[in-house]
C-alpha cells in the first residue's frame, strides 16, 4: 500500500483522528477479560494508520478517564503507540451538555492551536455529536470498526493527503 505522509512534516502540520473505543475497537457489551473480540478491530485501524503517516491519534473515549495516555498506548502495536498523542479534556460530567464529544474534541483543538487541522471522529455515540456531522465516522457498536467504517474513514484520509 502507498504511504500517505509529508516529509519532514512536524506535530503541528499532522491530521488528526478523535478516537473512540468502545464500540469502534471491540463490540459493546462483551466480557473484555475473557475475550478474542478485545480490541479485535484494532489492527485494521493500525493498518489505515500505517498507510496514511500524517494521522495523529486523541483519544476521545470515557477510557481517557481511568487510564493515562501511556497506558492507552500499550494497547497499540510498537510502531503506532507513539502517533497517540493525547486525549480530550472532560467537560463538567454533572452538565447537561448537547454534543459532548463533539465540544470536547473542540476544546481540544481550541486548546492546542490546531483549529485548522484536518480531522475525524471515529466513534459509536451519534447523539454526542450534531446530526449528520461531516467529520464523524459512525460506528454500529455491536459490529464495531467494520469494512464499511473502514472505507468510510479510509476516504477521510485520503480527503486530507489531497488536500496536502
Amino acid at each position: 500500500m502507498p504511504i500517505h505522509d509529508v516529509s519532514g512534516r512536524t506535530d503541528d502540520s499532522s491530521d488528526l483522528l478523535f478516537l473512540d473505543i468502545d464500540g469502534v475497537l471491540h463490540p459493546v457489551g462483551m466480557d473484555y477479560s475473557f475475550s478474542s473480540r478485545f480490541f479485535s478491530h484494532l489492527p485494521g485501524l493500525e493498518a489505515l494508520l500505517r498507510e496514511f503517516e500524517s494521522v495523529d491519534v486523541i483519544i476521545s473515549s470515557d477510557w481517557r478517564l481511568a487510564e493515562s495516555i501511556e497506558q492507552l498506548q500499550r494497547y497499540f502495536s510498537a510502531d503506532t503507540r507513539h502517533r497517540i498523542i493525547g486525549a480530550t479534556p472532560q467537560i463538567d460530567p454533572n452538565a447537561t451538555v448537547l454534543h459532548r464529544r463533539q465540544l470536547e474534541i473542540q476544546a481540544w483543538l481550541d486548546g492546542n492551536g490546531r483549529n485548522d487541522a484536518e480531522w475525524v471522529a471515529l466513534d459509536d455515540w451519534p447523539s454526542s455529536f450534531e446530526a449528520g456531522f461531516e467529520r464523524l465516522v459512525l460506528t454500529d457498536p455491536k459490529r464495531a470498526f467494520d469494512e464499511d467504517s473502514f472505507q468510510e474513514l479510509r476516504s477521510h484520509f485520503l480527503r486530507f493527503a489531497a488536500g496536502r
